[in-house]
């Protein structure tokens, strides 16, 4: 049996096709392999997790890499335009960049909320990043942005960032168009998480890019 969702000359349609197709199949998929994202929590042993597995520690950067998140984006205030994340998951990474922007700094967090590793619904993973940056959001320092990532780069008319945080979805890809984003808007500083043996594409685009010039933990930074 064929299904044909939509038409699929296109890159664009067939990621499309390829979204769409896998959340028809879900419900079907007696035992579904954990991502390997969910590496970043417990020992499972299969598993799905649950909100007993929940820790904010597992919703970040290593605190490792912390420091290094900090020299970038004071490297950062050298230049005009926001900070970008692409991947807001609960905000904490978020928050941990607004400690050492510039009060003029704005940074903007854009997430879908289609998916996190303990089961929330979109709806109570939204509200609660949403409360975790409720005061750097009124306060006027960061700007929280609920779209497709695709379509944020379509539709996204501001000046060129000063530096784009990429944390989103982490196959090569994924990971080339945004960095391929990032360059094409003039991005000063280009970086992300998850440059490791759990991600290869991560690795493969970010070495075909010639390589981190930062590295500390799986921080990277062109």
């Amino acid at each position: 049996m064929s299904i044909s969702l939509v038409s699929t000359d296109s890159p664009k349609r067939r990621r499309l096709a390829s979204k769409v197709w896998r959340e028809i199949k879900r419900p079907f998929v007696a035992k579904p392999r954990l991502p390997k994202l969910y590496s970043c929590l417990p020992n499972l042993r299969g598993r799905a997790p649950t909100l007993a597995d929940f820790s904010p520690m597992h919703a970040t950067v290593e605190a490792e890499a912390v420091p290094l998140i900090h020299q970038l984006v004071r490297e950062s205030r050298n230049y005009p335009g926001p900070i970008i994340e692409i991947g807001t998951l609960l905000g904490i990474t978020t928050t941990t960049m607004a400690l050492a922007k510039t009060p003029e700094q704005k940074i903007i967090t854009v997430d879908l909320y289609c998916w996190n590793p303990w089961g929330f619904t979109p709806e109570i993973h939204e509200a609660l990043t949403s409360q975790i940056l409720n005061y750097v959001v009124q306060t006027g320092h960061v700007e929280r942005v609920r779209m497709d990532k695709d379509e944020f780069y379509r539709t996204y008319q501001g000046p060129a960032p000063s530096m784009v945080f990429l944390d989103a979805m982490h196959d090569y890809e994924n990971t080339k168009l945004d960095i391929e984003w990032a360059r094409r808007v003039g991005a000063h500083i280009i970086a992300g998480h998850d440059y490791s043996d759990e991600f290869p594409g991560v690795k493969r685009i970010v070495d075909e890019c010639g390589g981190p010039r930062h590295l500390r933990c799986s921080v990277w930074a062109l």
